[in-house]
């Protein structure tokens, strides 16, 4: 199929890009990527009728070591993060989420502000802003907005962003080196969208109990936002023993509370929702999506056990 007919404006500043959403309104969309944008217009499951081309914002193209940790901007490709010497010395983790966004075609291409903006459930970006407790900055009319990732996501592919803000930057804290962390998901197949996704990162008092434990899951929750686990502070002061981790992975099962429509929700599904037949829903039930999720938890902080004891 070919998309609705729609305008098309090219900006190359954030001021423009701005100027240009409040003309146009809730009927235009920013494209950058456009990895998944366009795929959905040539579905017409959205038909945008003025699309905002933001790759002339020059500016927006950067990663850069902070005091406190890193900043990315909303035009850089997830290529460019995955190649990163900066990224891979400050957040670690970060990278490593980004080696699984589908495959290296769209990574050429895709960018973190486009990822978050469009918020699919188990996308790597947002279950890593998630666990991370990233900032998200936002540019509209009335100036700047710093957005916590636990505020930004809404729902199924809803985020805090109005229709004439856009995403200029994502602040992420540094990871102390002595931290383990990993990043794992289950794909229908390599490339595909997450049925479930998990990060973790663990930190080890000098007698091995657990300082600091942390999981986050996408696709696990019943909003269709990041979930971060509560159930993984019941590690503290303990040791990572196949015991914990098995007592742990029936609480991260009891715990997560997939919605069994999944993205059923999604605002352009109900626009136009002839194909249902590869929404994740369709392919994973909410209980196999419970069992996935106690299962990769514990392998994610396994890993990153191993990862501090020098075993990986």
């Amino acid at each position: 199929m070919k998309p609705a007919p729609f305008e098309y404006v090219a900006v190359s500043s954030v001021n423009e890009a701005v100027t240009v959403l409040q003309r146009y309104g809730t009927n235009s969309r920013i494209i950058a990527g456009g990895q998944s944008l366009l795929q959905e217009m040539n579905l017409r499951q959205t038909r945008p009728s003025f699309l905002v081309d933001i790759n002339g914002i020059k500016d927006l193209d950067y990663i850069r070591e902070t005091t406190n940790g890193l900043v990315i901007g909303a035009l850089t490709r997830h290529r460019t993060v995955e190649r990163s010497e900066i990224v891979r010395k400050i957040c670690p983790l970060v990278q490593e989420a980004v080696k699984h966004i589908a495959h290296f075609q769209v990574r050429n291409r895709g960018t973190i502000g486009g990822s978050l903006s469009h918020n699919a459930p188990g996308a790597e970006y947002g279950v890593v802003t998630r666990l991370l407790d990233a900032e998200i900055v936002v540019v509209g009319p009335d100036g700047e907005r710093i957005i916590p990732a636990e505020e930004f996501f809404v729902s199924h592919f809803k985020t805090d962003l109005k229709p004439n803000e856009m995403i200029t930057e994502v602040r992420f804290p540094a990871l102390p080196k002595e931290t383990g962390y990993a990043f794992l998901e289950v794909t229908r197949r390599h490339g595909h969208i997450p049925i479930v996704s998990t990060a973790a990162t663990l930190m080890l008092n000098p007698d091995d109990t657990v300082k600091e434990a942390r999981i986050a899951l996408g696709n696990v929750s019943n909003n269709g936002v990041p979930y971060k686990v509560k159930a993984v502070s019941r590690l503290y002061g303990q040791k990572i023993t196949p015991d914990v981790l098995a007592d742990l992975a029936k609480e991260i099962e009891a715990e997560v509370n997939p919605d069994p429509h999944a993205d059923s929700e999604a605002a352009y599904i109900k626009q136009h929702s002839g194909i249902t037949g590869r929404r994740v829903s369709e392919i994973s039930s909410a209980t196999y999506r419970k069992q996935v999720s106690s299962v990769l938890s514990c392998r994610a902080l396994n890993i990153a056990y191993q990862r501090i004891k020098g075993g990986i």
